[in-house]
C-alpha cells in the first residue's frame, strides 16, 4: 500500500524530533512558526515552558507521528482527520508507558493485524489514553446498537468488532492543541500527499464499489472531494457536524457505519 510504503522510510530509532524525512525540508522553508524542534520527554515537556501553554499551536515533534489509525488492509469503515489532537497525557504515553510505544509503533508499521485491538485507541487497556476517551465517545452510541443488536448487550464484543473494521486517516501527521496553517498542505506536504493519494487511489475505488465506506469530518476539498458531488459510500461534513466530528447514529456519518455494520437505526 503507497501509504504505509512511505511511512516504511521514516525511523524513529533516531530520537525526536520525529518528522517524515520528506518533509523536513518543507518544513524548514515554510514552517517556521509551527515548529518546535527541541527534544523533549514527558519530564522535560512538564518543566518547560510549553506545559500550561494553552495558545500553544507547534506541532509537538517529540511526539510519534500518526498518519492513520487501524488496521488499513482490513478495515472497511475509514474516517478522515485533519491532525491528531494533543493531550497532555500523550508525553506521558509515550515516554512512561512501553506498551502504548509499542502498539503506536505496531500501529505505524502496520503490523498491527494479530491485535486483538487493531485500532488501538478503542483497546479499553488504554482507557486512561485521550485518544480512548475521543474515540470511544466519539463511537458510543453506534457500539451499544452494535453491542444490543449482535453481541447480547457485550460493549467489550461490540468494541472489538469496530477496532477490527474502524481506521483513520490524518491529512497532516503532527500533533498539536490545534491546526491552522492549511499553507503546508497547499504547498504539497509530502505527508499530505501521501495520504491524498492513498484515498483517492485506493480508497475511493473501493468506495465506489461498495467494499468501504469514507467518511470526511473536516475539510473534504483538501482530501480532494467536491462536496456538491455526490458519491457512493462518502460522506462529507458541513457546518457544525465539522467542528465536533461526530459520529452518533443521528448523524449522516453514523447512518452510514450503522450501514456498513448492517444493523438497524434506532
Amino acid at each position: 500500500m503507497s501509504l504505509t510504503r512511505f511511512w516504511s522510510d521514516f525511523a524513529p530509532r533516531g530520537g525526536s524530533p520525529y518528522i517524515h524525512p520528506d518533509d523536513t525540508d518543507l518544513f524548514l522553508k515554510k514552517g517556521h512558526g509551527i515548529l518546535d524542534l527541541r527534544s523533549a520527554n514527558f519530564r522535560q515537556f512538564v518543566r518547560s515552558e510549553r506545559f500550561g501553554n494553552f495558545a500553544d499551536k507547534q506541532f509537538h515533534l517529540s511526539l510519534l507521528p500518526v498518519p492513520y489509525a487501524g488496521d488499513l488492509r482490513r478495515a472497511d469503515i475509514f474516517v478522515l482527520l485533519l491532525n491528531p489532537g494533543f493531550n497532555f497525557v500523550d508525553y506521558y504515553a509515550e515516554y512512561e508507558s512501553r506498551q502504548f510505544r509499542s502498539r503506536l509503533l505496531q500501529n505505524l508499521r502496520q503490523e498491527n493485524h494479530k491485535a486483538k485491538f487493531p485500532f488501538l485507541y478503542l483497546d479499553p487497556s488504554f482507557c486512561w489514553h485521550s485518544g480512548f476517551v475521543w474515540w470511544e465517545r466519539k463511537l458510543r452510541e453506534v457500539g451499544k446498537i452494535l453491542a444490543k443488536q449482535k453481541y447480547e448487550g457485550s460493549y467489550l464484543a461490540a468494541l472489538e468488532e469496530l477496532s477490527r473494521r474502524v481506521a483513520a486517516i490524518e491529512l497532516v501527521p503532527y500533533h498539536s492543541t490545534s491546526f491552522g496553517d492549511h499553507k503546508l498542505v497547499e504547498l504539497g506536504l509530502p505527508s499530505s500527499v501521501a495520504a491524498q493519494s492513498f484515498v483517492k487511489g485506493s480508497l475511493l475505488p473501493r468506495a465506489a464499489a461498495g467494499e468501504v465506506t469514507i467518511i470526511v469530518t473536516r475539510r473534504p476539498r483538501d482530501w480532494g472531494l467536491d462536496t456538491k458531488r455526490k458519491r457512493r459510500g462518502v460522506v462529507c461534513y458541513r457546518g457544525g457536524l465539522t467542528r465536533g466530528a461526530s459520529l452518533g447514529p443521528k448523524t449522516s456519518g453514523g447512518q452510514a457505519i450503522l450501514k456498513r455494520l448492517e444493523l438497524k437505526s434506532p
